[in-house]
């Protein structure tokens, strides 16, 4: 099943997207967690991947940043395939990503975000003035020589975006960075994401919060049992039937 291919143009010419996947599938042991996705990802878009508990999400994020090796299928970037690039290796091709259980290393906040930044500058000046321009992005530089178990999970999940952030990425995959909050924390996470598309950053997150997702995301995609059962706007996936009866239950109101 193909879903989401849209073709770009520039001065009347076709260009590539940023993300494409073709055919993709994972099987462990016999168990197929993702299960022939097409979908494509455009520059500038923020994207929503949501469904069920064990639809595929985490392993389709996965398979993407590399942690794990398709059973078969492609991934191409930019045009270029990676499908069979190490995980560093797409990092330094754009590809950052978070993580649903946030583990920091034990420093500050501060040098927790020096840290990606230092692998490819080793200059301690440079990698500290980036890591404080980060941290002033995503509202933690007052946090800047905290601990991070002194943070609230609001905070951590911040500080996660950041060190993600720090890896200089295109296409940022945000792994359920709302999960755990309260309503007032979401609503205060919600402009960020926002900034990180205006800075240029194509965005593709998990999450469960579907009031979230549907008011900050140009596009959604549904996953159930492995398969890509839709693709479009919020408007038109709380509409689909077959996004309904596998997760949604019933219509969002004032979708």
């Amino acid at each position: 099943m193909t879903i989401g291919a849209r073709a770009r143009t520039k001065g009347g010419a076709p260009t590539l997207p940023l993300l494409e996947l073709h055919a993709l599938t994972k099987a462990f042991r016999g168990l197929v967690a993702v299960q022939d996705v097409n979908a494509v990802l455009e520059s500038g878009e923020i994207v929503g991947l949501i469904g069920p508990n064990g639809a595929g999400k985490t392993t389709l994020f996965n398979l993407i940043s590399g942690l794990h090796r398709p059973t078969q299928g492609r991934i191409l970037l930019d045009g270029r395939e990676i499908t069979a690039l190490p995980p560093y290796a797409r990092s330094l091709l754009g590809i950052g990503r978070t993580f649903q259980i946030v583990r920091p290393f034990a420093m500050t906040v501060l040098e927790n975000v020096m840290v990606p930044i230092l692998a490819r500058d080793g200059n301690p000046t440079r990698a500290k003035d980036a890591a404080q321009e980060i941290l002033e992005l995503v509202a933690l530089d007052r946090a800047a020589n905290e601990r991070p178990e002194n943070l609230t999970l609001a905070m951590r999940k911040r500080l996660e975006v950041a060190r993600a952030l720090a890896t200089r990425p295109k296409l940022l995959l945000l792994d359920e960075v709302l999960a755990g909050l309260n309503p007032t924390e979401v609503e205060q996470q919600l402009p960020l994401i926002r900034v990180l598309r205006d800075k240029g950053i194509t965005v593709l997150m998990i999450e469960h919060i579907v009031d979230a997702v549907m008011s900050v995301c140009d596009r959604v995609l549904v996953m159930d049992q492995g398969h890509l059962i839709a693709d479009g706007s919020p408007g038109e996936v709380v509409r689909n039937p077959a996004v309904i009866q596998a997760y949604l239950g019933e219509e969002v109101p004032g979708a």
